[in-house]
Formats: C-alpha cells, structure tokens, sequence
C-alpha cells in the first residue's frame, strides 16, 4: 500500500510538471519600464513545427472591435536553445514567422502601453487596454502584451510578474508565489490567460460577500477622493439584490473590480467597462465617491451579469474564439442586450430605482434605438456583420437589445400568467449549456422555444431575426403600461433641437435642428453650437439633463433664456463666441414614446406587473 501511494505520488508530480513544463512561461518585470516599454520574455514550450507563427489577437471577446494589438509590439526577437538568435520574418501586424523553431528556446519583445499611444488610427478602448504608470498603476490586460502560436493556444500558461514590494496585483487569479515582490499566475489554456486582467498599485482594495461568492473591489484614484471602501458601500446593496435575481447563488467563486479612475478623457474620448468571466475593468473619470455612485452602480450592473451570458451561456464562436480571424455570433440579443435588460432589472425590482424612474430608461433606450439606428435591420444579421458591414449599428445592442428582452420577458409572463420570467429561460440555458457546454449558432431559438411556448417562436421570427418593430403596445399592456408613440402638446422646452457631444472640448453640441421648434428658431439656433452657459451657469453634459428639467419645472412664460454658444465660423477650425436669447414662450413640442402607469390597471394586468417589477422577497 506503501509503493503504490509513493508510485502515485511520484507519477501524479511528474505529471504536474509536465503539465507546468510543457507551457508557456512568461516572465513580465514591472520595476524596469523605461519610456513606458514593457520587457516581455517567453520561454518556449516544446515546439515540433520547424516554422511557427506567433501572434497577438486582431481582437478579443467582448471588444466587438478590430484591433490589431500586435502593432505595440516592438524589437522582437527569438532565440534557441543556446541563446543564438534564429530568423524571424514579420507575417503582419499581428504575427512573426520563426524558422527553426523546434530549436527555439526563448521569444523576447517590448510592449508599448495604450494609453499613451500617439494619434492612434484605431485607439484601444480604454478598459481593454494598458496603462504603465512606474510610480502609482500598471492596468495589464494580458491580450496587449502576451500571444500564442498558431494552434497551441490550449497548452498551460505560466505567468511571472516582479513587481515593487509596496505594489498589489489585484485579479481574480491566484497567486502561487509566497514572494513579497514576485507573482506567479497559472492558467490552462490562452483564453483563459486574456479573461483574468490585473492592476497592480499601492493596495486599496475591500471585498464584499454575496452567498458563497468573494466580491473583490480594486481602486486607483489618482486623487484619492475615492476609496475601495467607498464604491464597495455604493455596490453592495446592488450586488446583494443581483444575488438575488439570479437565485441566491453566483456562477462564480471570485469575481474582481478593477476600477481605474483617470484625471482627464482618454484616446477614445469614452469611458465605461470591459466584461471579463470572473471580473470587469473601469475606466471613469476620477471624483469623490458620491459623485461615482450612480455611475459605478449602472456601469457595475451590466458587467456583473456577464457571468451568466456568456459565461455560462455562449456560442461555439465564442467558446473557440479565433484570435486570428474572428467570427461572430448571431446572438448578441443574447449576450449584450439581456445583460443590459437584467442591469437595470434587478434595480427596479429590488428597489434601488423607483418604477417611474425605470419608465424613463425604457422611454430612453427607445428613443435612442429609433433615432439612432436602423430600427428595422435584423438584429441577428447585424450580429454576424457587427465588425464589418453594421459596425456603425452595434451600439443598438444597449438599446434595442434590452428593449427585445422586456418584451419576450413581458411575452413570458403572460403566457405563463405570471409564473416564468425571462431569468428562468436564463437559467434553465444555463443548466442545459454551461460553461464548458457550447451552443451552435443555430440551435439557440429552437432550444428556447421548446423550454418555453410555441408563441415565442413568432416573437423570434418577427423581432430578432426580422426586422418588424418591437410590440410595444401589446407587451407592455400586458403589465397595464400604456403606451402612446407620438404625441403633440403645447409646452415650455429648449427648442427640441437635438444634442450631442464634442469628446475634444467635453461641451455638448447643438447635433440638429430639423426637429426644432418655434421657440428654438426664436432663439437661433444652429447645427453645430457649442454650448458654453446656459442663463450664466457653465452646464456640464452629465448634468444637462437634470439641469433642463429643473428649469422646465420652474420657469414662466415671459421669463428670460439665454445661451452662450461658440459657433463655428467660415474659417476652418475657428468658431466665435455668441449670445442667443429670447423670451420664453409655449410652442409645439412632439412627445414620442410615451409610458404610463394604467390609472386602472385589470387584476391580470397587476399580476402581471407586479411579477416584472417586484422581487419575491
């Protein structure tokens, strides 16, 4: 009994090294960046191919942009065995040739950081990028920095970090390293390597407990108004009710928060998040943590659920993602548009959003799918061309793609009087796929239809995979919600011209004038105003929109408006200052996308709402 525990001892460690052995073994050392270049060397796995190709991704899962991260890429070399170089011939942007690489013994480059990259065509999207600060962060999304050879991309990876000894590295992998100043990550396969990022900095972390789950909160502030103990207290009570929602236990063990706060805009001029398996990278712009509350709250909703779709839900395309030519899903109503519909979701039903409020983020999202969109194009077809052919259509996953789960959430509802929701349908794909299960594109609908009724085959044929507009008449009737599309009244406004926003002056912009009313000619404005003041306050965007309804609440006929815009002039690239004002007067304004709340709603109508709006607590 003796040898055979010593014979399985022995057999099960030299399998755990050749496990180790027969990988990639990066080292990274962060205590050495000059000029924002980062050493990369990679000891070789065993390699039988007397030619190979080393890449980095053109992209990634959950970016839905082309980005060519080869191109930070710099002074790549590669060595045998004995340390002499072998010859490497550039394939493109993305991948290296190496001759004789049965002999290869070591892969070595530099990595530029993103966030300093010069006038950039194609800026990185700031979550899913790099930024290597010597002094204070280092944000590694391993996708920039580490690659794979063609075909290899299921063999183990082994990742060392040195890092200073005040420095954390905060991820939702684990650290096999004891070392004050040295990590070592191990992971099985690449995509699993590029779905765990980590942000080393002076340590400001909390962790929050939802069910069994360990909530990591991470946070760089470079003015330290913000504190890990901080957004952890604005994220609890929604972590807690999306516990909830989802059934009183997470997909997940550990999940991770990187929260990078930043003093100024980035290359791309936007902020947001990137979804990760088992974490999500921010990139807001730095405040207090009362200003980030709301922010961090909506942003951290979306991202959280990604560990349901399409962590535990997803099709092959995304299971064997194809670093080197990607291919899309079909389903991004799926992955993107029920996960935005599920964020604010779990807020009204728990009671973290009030139901007027939620009202008012559906009315948004239509107006935003209407006017911004193409309403009528397939959404499974803008799905498989959202890289090419509809790139300029996949934000609508934001905002048609929850519309058309509140409708099949609706739809569900009623046909079951109430008994199963869009979030069963979620967990019984859960159950019958997983994460280690992946679906075929075009078995998804039929596997819906036959959990669910025959009804919701039509709903898929008109709505997800035709163009026909949502029913929003019909569904949201069946929760007593009327709704009106277009409706004129006689009232106060700014002119209903339509706004939009300069990411270089971070000012709002007059985008149109064809909607404009009478009091908005009376006022004067034009396409392409920069609004500077409005009655001598300076307006920031994220707060027009409450700026104006406070006003409209408050203000009389006859009172005074005035705006002070920079408008440009015949010479290009100047504009001139402008002062536009008027008396203030009632004109026609067109409401579109009316909802309200039936006054008297019928018994199956409030059974209705009550199951979308109001938890089971």
């Amino acid at each position: 009994m003796k040898k055979l525990v010593l014979f399985l001892f022995g057999f099960c460690s030299l399998f755990s090294a050749f496990a180790v052995d027969n990988a990639y073994h990066f080292s990274i050392d962060l205590t050495r960046t000059p000029d924002r270049l980062l050493h990369v060397e990679l000891t070789a796995p065993l390699l039988s191919e007397t030619k190979i190709i080393y890449s980095l991704p053109k992209m990634v899962p959950g970016t839905y942009t082309i980005y060519d991260f080869g191109r930070f890429v710099q002074d790549f070399q590669a060595f045998d065995r004995n340390g002499k170089p072998l010859p490497v011939t550039v394939i493109d942007t993305n991948s290296w040739e190496i001759s004789n690489s049965n002999m290869l013994g070591k892969i070595t480059y530099k990595v530029r950081d993103t966030y300093h990259a010069s006038k950039e065509d194609n800026p990185i999207f700031e979550p899913g990028g790099t930024d290597f600060q010597p002094d204070t962060c280092y944000l590694l999304n391993l996708h920039t920095m580490l690659g794979y050879f063609r075909n290899h991309t299921k063999l183990y990876y082994e990742i060392n970090i040195t890092h200073k000894p005040n420095f954390y590295g905060s991820t939702s992998l684990v650290d096999r390293d004891n070392s004050e100043v040295q990590d070592q990550f191990i992971v099985p396969s690449y995509n699993e390597a590029v779905d765990n990022p980590i942000m080393y900095t002076m340590p400001d972390t909390a962790h929050i407990k939802v069910g069994e789950s360990d909530i990591l909160i991470s946070v760089y502030s470079p003015s330290k108004k913000a504190t890990a103990n901080g957004i952890a207290q604005q994220l609890d009570t929604l972590l807690q009710a999306q516990g909830k929602y989802l059934g009183g236990k997470l997909p997940v063990q550990k999940y991770s928060f990187l929260i990078y706060l930043a003093e100024h805009e980035g290359l791309t001029g936007g902020f947001g998040a990137l979804e990760h398996s088992y974490g999500s990278v921010y990139y807001l712009i730095d405040g207090d943590n009362s200003a980030l509350a709301s922010t961090v709250r909506n942003v951290a909703s979306h991202e959280f659920f990604h560990i349901v779709t399409p962590l535990n839900i997803h099709s092959v395309e995304i299971a064997d993602f194809d670093f080197d030519h990607p291919k899309m899903s079909e389903h991004l109503w799926l992955y993107e548009g029920s996960t935005e519909y599920h964020a604010h979701s779990v807020q009204v039903r728990y009671g973290l959003i009030s139901q007027d409020e939620y009202l008012a983020a559906i009315k948004q999202a239509m107006n935003e799918s209407m006017f911004g969109f193409n309403d009528s194009l397939s959404f499974t077809e803008m799905s498989k061309g959202c890289l090419d052919k509809y790139k300029s259509q996949y934000n609508n996953v934001y905002a048609k793609g929850p519309l058309i789960s509140m409708c099949l959430d609706l739809k569900l509802l009623h046909l079951s009087q109430g008994k199963y929701r869009l979030m069963d349908l979620i967990q019984d794909l859960a159950k019958t796929y997983g994460k280690d299960k992946a679906f075929q594109d075009d078995e998804l609908f039929p596997k819906i239809v036959s959990l669910t009724y025959p009804e919701i085959k039509t709903f898929i044929d008109d709505y997800i995979v035709g163009g026909k507009k949502l029913p929003f008449q019909e569904t949201l009737g069946y929760a007593g919600v009327d709704y009106t599309a277009i409706k004129k009244t006689r009232a106060f406004s700014f002119g209903q011209f339509d706004v939009g926003y300069n990411p270089a002056t971070q000012r709002l912009i007059i985008a149109g004038t064809k909607n404009m009313n009478a009091f908005g000619v009376k006022m004067g404005f034009q396409t392409g105003d920069e609004i500077l003041k409005v009655n001598g306050k300076t307006i920031a965007p994220q707060d027009f929109r409450a700026f104006r309804e406070e006003w409209l609440n408050k203000v009389k006929e006859g009172d005074n408006l005035k705006v002070v815009v920079l408008r440009p002039t015949a010479q290009e690239g100047k504009a001139k200052k402008k002062t536009l004002k008027a008396k203030v007067f009632k004109a026609d304004v067109k409401s579109v996308n009316i909802l309200e709340f039936s006054k008297t709603p019928t018994e199956e109508q409030q059974k209705i709402r009550k199951a979308w709006l109001v938890a089971n607590k």
